[in-house]
């Protein structure tokens, strides 16, 4: 994750304009076409810059906003028997040539036939992911398999989302089987409308209120809360005894609380980390760090330093175009930071840089595997501790990676146009289920964040503000279904915040 901090104010857009059309003009007059695509310096990752938490500094995150890759597979939402017979079978397309969609309404109508008055074969919930593997000759309409069975049917365009060209889908005039009886609509367990018998949840939490706020730690029924610390980003050890944070302050560095004896120090001492997470048996922590920052100044065409665009001015600090004066001074100054990962010994002994892209954010060690996930530039990835990073999935879209107990599923949010909503992945990186959304009428939607798992594997605890615009804690079953209040009487006094910047809310172990 590139990190990048405006120190100094932004020019009006009139202003922007001139320089754009100045800058323009120098290229052509000067022949420097590099400043078109300069190669000194990286061009920085736009980011979101998240307000002062109390006396620390808030730690940026990614702007996500760029259409996903197509090469994910559908979900498994539920669906009508179909009689099998009437079905026109189709070879299913191959990944690259097909595209998820993700349904926008509260109940999708899936049809035989593209067009509005066709057989109904089966209606599902909205909150759905499908795979469009192709389309009607007018577009309007989607041919998408859906349910466990990757039965087939037809999807208005409108209602969905698709991530991806519609043009690079096949034409395709298949007809989809009619069920054998009427259909009925089902209900949405990703909605969190079905409900689940209550159950005493296992284990111990820490949860923090907001970044380099108060650390609080309570078991899972609601007995014991007290606050421990200040921080961000906390992580109880596997047994439940020490807890791990950063802290932002005089001397950066990631601490270590012995939750018995109340003793802390500090085991690390470096640059603005982040996301501290344990081994499977508390021998070791991994963490992010800023590894070196470059100042530049954020033109049009790329980041420069003063050096730099004072050689591309001819040596001067100013250059006259047919557009007027440009100088130096014009362009905001930026600061990027490059982050990279490493590991060091819970007595703080034994430190290792781990190879790793520059751009590691919400770091979390594989359950029971010396392997990590984290959300990189290009979306999720995985690195063996000492090894090269591979791509697991390859979409910026993704976010806050949580790995289940048994590494077989991974809950991560997803921003959508305007918010944030929880999924599930398989170990592959393919999407297999929404299991948060909104509800249905106007307003802004709300968001749905930062997924922890319990320790079982049968929960799932998330911050949402969904309630009126205030951020509280939500608990869910591993389907999406059954949310509610995560121990509401408890927690009720206990104001959270969310910053947007890939923070670590809840940390929840046996």
């Amino acid at each position: 994750m590139r990190e990048e901090r405006v120190l100094k104010y932004q020019p009006n857009r009139v202003r922007w304009i001139c320089v754009v059309g100045g800058l323009l003009a120098l290229m052509v007059l000067s022949g420097c076409q590099a400043l078109a695509r300069p190669t000194a310096l990286p061009t920085p990752t736009p980011i979101r810059l998240a307000q002062e938490a109390t006396a620390t500094q808030v730690p940026p995150a990614t702007i996500v906003a760029v259409t996903p890759s197509a090469t994910l597979p559908s979900s498994t939402p539920v669906s009508t028997p179909v009689a099998a017979a009437q079905v026109i079978s189709s070879t299913q397309a191959a990944p690259e040539e097909r595209l998820m969609a993700l349904g926008t309404r509260l109940t999708l109508t899936l049809r035989a036939e593209p067009r509005a008055n066709a057989a109904i074969v089966a209606q599902v919930p909205g909150a759905q992911a499908f795979w469009a593997e192709g389309r009607s000759a007018d577009g309007r309409w989607l041919w998408v398999t859906y349910g466990e069975g990757d039965d087939h049917a037809w999807l208005a365009a409108a209602d969905t989302r698709l991530l991806g060209d519609a043009a690079g889908l096949a034409v395709t005039k298949r007809v989809a089987a009619v069920p054998t009886s009427a259909p009925a609509a089902v209900k949405s367990a990703a909605g969190g409308r079905a409900s689940a018998p209550t159950v005493r949840l296992p284990g111990k939490l820490a949860f923090q209120t907001a970044i380099g706020g108060d650390i609080y730690v309570v078991n899972a029924d609601g007995t014991g809360l007290r606050r421990v610390t200040n921080g961000m980003d906390p992580i109880l050890s596997p047994d439940g005894t020490q807890l791990a944070f950063a802290r932002w302050s005089s001397e950066d560095g990631i601490f270590v609380l012995d939750l018995r004896t109340g003793e802390e120090r500090r085991i690390a001492t470096v640059r603005k980390p982040r996301s501290p997470t344990w081994r499977a048996d508390g021998g070791e922590l991994a963490f992010t760090l800023v590894k070196r920052s470059t100042e530049c100044r954020a033109t049009p065409f790329g980041c420069f330093t003063d050096a730099q665009l004072r050689s591309r001015f001819g040596g001067h600090d100013c250059i006259d175009t047919p557009f007027g004066r440009f100088c130096i001074g014009d362009f905001p100054m930026r600061q990027i930071d490059q982050i990279g990962v490493a590991r060091v010994g819970a007595d703080g002994q034994g430190w290792q840089d781990i190879v790793s892209e520059t751009d590691a954010q919400s770091l979390t060690w594989y359950p029971g595997r010396n392997e990590f996930l984290f959300r990189s530039a290009g979306g999720l990835q995985v690195i063996a501790a000492d090894g090269k990073p591979w791509e697991l999935v390859h979409n910026l879209d993704l976010n806050s990676p949580a790995v289940s107990p048994d590494g077989q599923r991974i809950a991560v949010q997803m921003h959508l146009h305007d918010h944030k909503d929880i999924f599930l992945l398989n170990a592959a990186g393919q999407v297999v289920q929404r299991l948060t959304t909104p509800p249905y009428g106007g307003g802004h939607a709300p968001d749905n964040v930062a997924p922890t798992w319990s320790p079982d594997g049968k929960t799932i605890l998330f911050l949402s503000n969904r309630d009126g615009g205030t951020w509280r804690l939500y608990r869910m079953n591993a389907d999406g279904s059954d949310q509610v209040l995560f121990l509401p009487g408890v927690l009720k006094d206990i104001p959270f915040r969310y910053d947007f910047a890939a923070e670590r809310v809840v940390s929840w172990v046996k």
